[in-house]
């Protein structure tokens, strides 16, 4: 697997399983990052998160773009949750969500949203067949079909 096309190109089109891959790698790069971070810098963290999903921004995007092409949709569909975790993060940064402590009705809505696109995304990306054979994005990428 070429994973340098993967996350860093949105043109063609992936299969579920690649997008599986790219997305559990993602987290997981998500994950430990923000933990490490919030450990060693505490309530100071949230200028970092912020940048550190700035930084796992445009792989999310190429690996999700890739995905709704292959489902024959606009892959611009796939910013539409990296947006939120983004506004939501600057907030943070800026207070109005709240702390975990006291969240407001702002970190609320971000949460609510937050859901809601990733499960559109987890059935629509993740369970739903991509278009049998080729279209307007490229190839089939499970090849003959």
């Amino acid at each position: 697997m070429d994973f340098a096309a993967l996350f860093i190109s949105t043109e063609g089109r992936i299969n579920r399983a690649k997008w599986w891959i790219g997305m559990i790698l993602i987290a997981m790069v998500n994950i430990v990052l923000s933990w490490v971070l919030a450990a060693a810098l505490g309530r100071a963290a949230a200028i970092a998160l912020l940048v550190l999903q700035l930084v796992l921004l445009y792989p999310g995007y190429a690996v999700g773009a890739k995905r709704f092409q292959d489902r024959n949709k606009a892959g611009i569909l796939a910013l539409i949750l990296p947006v939120i975790g983004l506004l939501s993060q600057l907030s943070a940064v800026f207070g109005l969500s709240g702390d975990v402590a006291a969240p407001s009705t702002l970190s609320y809505v971000f949460m609510l949203a937050t859901a809601a696109v990733a499960i559109w995304y987890l059935i629509d990306l993740g369970i739903l067949k991509g278009t049998t054979g080729p279209n307007q994005y490229g190839p089939y990428p499970l090849g003959v079909a």
